[in-house]
């Protein structure tokens, strides 16, 4: 917050007004440290990975070694650079607006939203959940945007999921409608089912419509793999920040989960993770 902003508020007369614009500015003020702080751990990080000392780096920055090391494990993890920064929002089909005639092919499982927010603030980030009504086209030219749902849920999804250049969906209507990913260059597709209970997920980060920034999608086949995908993004997040950094890239996930409640029991990358800009 800017001197001048905190002079108005400290000129609002009214006190109740007052209190909440200056809890507004501090809870964004909050938001901005965590952001500084996270950049700076991954700057620090990435120093010291490339052969500079904690002194060195204290030098360069006008700070002690000893503050250097200090503040390399302070604050919010690094690798929550993989979903951006500034106010995220979480798009989500509004599943109490369908009715027995709509069926919500690619919808998550209703839990998947506040269990992805609450990932998100333990990252430091300020999140929240806007739900959309299912076959009409999105907004998606906007910043700090995760969807959680597949292409099936609106055309705007549908185009924004076809721009990718290594994996695609397939629907196979041999006998009864099974929805698969294929990998294009590795000539395969993945599928659900199995012996066990076994669902797959896409997750990727595609370029807006507008091209001027990203959408992190989130798409579990069925609603077991969306909460799969969000397990694998609370365990595995330092290697895909490692691997695709802020870059477009493309992966899927597999899922076990238990059956009776629906629970993710493991889930990992069955594909490698695709870089868009190394195709």
């Amino acid at each position: 917050m800017s001197a001048d902003e905190v002079a108005r508020v400290f000129a609002i007369e009214d006190k109740v007004e007052r209190l909440k614009a200056a809890t507004e500015g501090v809870a964004a003020a909050q938001q901005q440290i965590n952001e500084l702080t996270r950049i700076r751990r991954a700057v620090i990080r990435e120093l010291h990975a490339e052969g500079w000392t904690f002194a060195r780096i204290g030098a360069a920055a006008g700070l002690s070694r000893a503050r250097i090391h200090q503040v390399s494990t302070q604050g919010p993890v690094p690798e929550g650079l993989f979903f951006g920064h500034g106010p995220l929002t979480i798009l989500t089909p509004d599943v109490r607006s369908a009715t027995r005639s709509i069926a919500l092919v690619g919808a998550p499982d209703a839990a998947a939203p506040h269990r992805l927010v609450e990932l998100l603030r333990e990252l430091g980030f300020t999140a929240n959940v806007q739900r959309f009504l299912p076959g009409r086209p999105l907004d998606l030219d906007r910043d700090g945007l995760i969807v959680l749902g597949g292409p099936e849920l609106s055309p705007s999804l549908r185009y924004l999921v076809a721009a990718d250049p290594r994996l695609r969906r397939t629907v196979a209507r041999a006998g009864r409608v099974r929805r698969g990913i294929e990998d294009r260059a590795a000539r395969r597709v993945y599928r659900p089912g199995g012996t066990e209970p076994y669902d797959i997920a896409y997750l990727a980060r595609l370029p807006r419509p507008d091209g001027k920034g990203s959408v992190l999608v989130i798409d579990g086949l069925h609603p077991p793999a969306s909460l799969g995908a969000i397990r694998l993004l609370a365990t595995r997040l330092a290697t895909l920040h490692e691997r695709a950094a802020t870059h477009p890239f493309s992966a899927v996930v597999g899922v076990r989960y238990d059956r009776s409640t629906g629970e993710p029991i493991e889930a990992d990358l069955l594909t490698p993770i695709y870089r868009h800009d190394r195709v």
